[in-house]
């Protein structure tokens, strides 16, 4: 692993709703186009632009130079929008993704005046940035400091931070990475060997499994969430870059994918899925520079490898179609009761052929059914006391069905079979 010169706050190291999407982008707008931060060193400038990850082509959005410093634990690419933010030092830099001009630019205002805000990710489900907020406690009775950290949000346009999690959810954090499951709204970090998963809607422990590797590696790092097949993938590390693996979060078993890659590290600037073409990207200092790799999510192996030219980086990279329009799966636990059991539906088969029947109590006003980067599919549906859908043609994988009634609106998560 290379540790990049970059600015992170002083505890970094240390410490480190069911509601629907209204945007007003259609689904054909987005692609595999990645964004992020070109750093030359010498002299030292951080510049937005936009690459090809396939051809390495970059092209620069605007024509400033931002700043001189980044915080690399965490970026927000929100596709409604069309903004990409970082932490530029103690503030938020908020940018175009048409022509690179600064939307904002607000000082990062903590809850208790001092602290860090790291590791953060937009989720889509939602449109919020989370990240953890860390202080240091002194404990006046026995002299001695104690790391508090807790999962908070951050309000990009005024750069207040709320804290979510009514106490520490851990002392500490390993710099791997985080994502969001947009489905499941839980935010999930790595801890003292374990991942962390914690409940967006209240802030507290949700699982909590150790990570295991039965086929041998010493750790799971730089992982990302895939929303076409709802799995977190990583890089298995032994000796360097061992394969790219996937975990699963209920478990923390992580099981590899078949390609051995054998290289000799990774740079902590986290990774990006493109879930359209199920490539997963991360970068490697090789002998000829920053080189920006795509892995198949089908077999591990490497389908494309572009140089950053000129000894530079290519820093925070996010692809814009990734976990496009998701919707949560699971209620708020503290949703009003009567709420839930209005619109509660039992339905199967789960998984799916060419049919569904759901029980539900009341008439659907809509039905809709998409998959993970917002394709919406046609379907024939008809209702009498019970629910019948028949559907299309499909491809095997996840699907999320939105039935929309008198009480609200339930999604379910379906998964179809070959």
């Amino acid at each position: 692993m290379i540790l990049q010169p970059i600015s992170i706050p002083k505890l970094g190291l240390q410490l480190l709703i069911v509601a629907q999407m209204a945007c007003s982008l259609s689904f054909g707008q987005l692609g595999n186009n990645m964004y992020g931060l070109h750093r030359q060193m010498n002299p030292s400038s951080v510049a937005f632009v936009e690459i090809n990850p396939a051809t390495g082509v970059m092209t620069p959005i605007g024509n400033q130079v931002l700043s001189t410093t980044i915080n690399t634990t965490g970026v927000s690419l929100n596709p409604y929008e069309l903004s990409y933010s970082y932490q530029d030092g103690d503030s938020w830099l908020s940018l175009s993704l048409q022509d690179g001009s600064i939307i904002s630019d607000v000082t990062v205002n903590y809850p208790n005046a001092t602290g860090d805000f790291n590791n953060f990710r937009f989720n889509t489900a939602d449109s919020t940035m989370y990240g953890l907020y860390s202080q240091v406690i002194y404990n006046q009775t026995t002299g001695t400091y104690t790391g508090d950290m807790r999962l908070a949000s951050c309000d990009l346009s005024t750069g207040l931070v709320t804290i979510l999690s009514p106490t520490s959810i851990t002392s500490n954090y390993t710099m791997a990475g985080s994502v969001i499951n947009p489905h499941l709204m839980v935010y999930y970090f790595i801890t003292e060997g374990k991942l962390r998963g914690i409940d967006i809607y209240n802030g507290t422990i949700f699982s909590d499994p150790i990570i295991t590797i039965p086929s041998g590696g010493n750790s799971f790092d730089n992982f990302a969430y895939n929303c076409a097949d709802t799995t977190m993938y990583g890089l298995i590390m032994q000796n360097g870059v061992k394969s790219l693996g996937k975990i699963d979060a209920a478990t923390g078993i992580v099981t590899p994918l078949p390609t051995l890659l054998n290289l000799p590290n990774y740079i902590m600037n986290a990774a990006s899925i493109d879930p359209i073409n199920g490539i997963y990207y991360f970068e490697s200092m090789l002998p000829n520079g920053v080189t920006l790799l795509g892995l198949s999510l089908q077999d591990g192996s490497i389908v494309s490898s572009v140089t950053i030219p000129n000894g530079s980086y290519f820093d925070m990279f996010r692809i814009d179609s990734d976990c496009y329009e998701a919707y949560p799966t699971r209620v708020n636990p503290a949703a009003h009761l009567s709420a839930q059991e209005a619109t509660a539906l039992t339905f199967g088969p789960n998984p799916f052929s060419t049919y569904l029947k759901v029980k539900s109590a009341l008439e659907p006003t809509e039905v809709k059914l998409f998959n993970a980067v917002g394709q919406t599919f046609p379907i024939t549906w008809s209702y009498s006391n019970e629910l019948h859908i028949d559907f299309p043609e499909l491809d095997k994988g996840a699907y999320w069905l939105s039935i929309a009634n008198a009480a609200g609106h339930e999604t379910i998560l379906l998964q179809k079979e070959d």
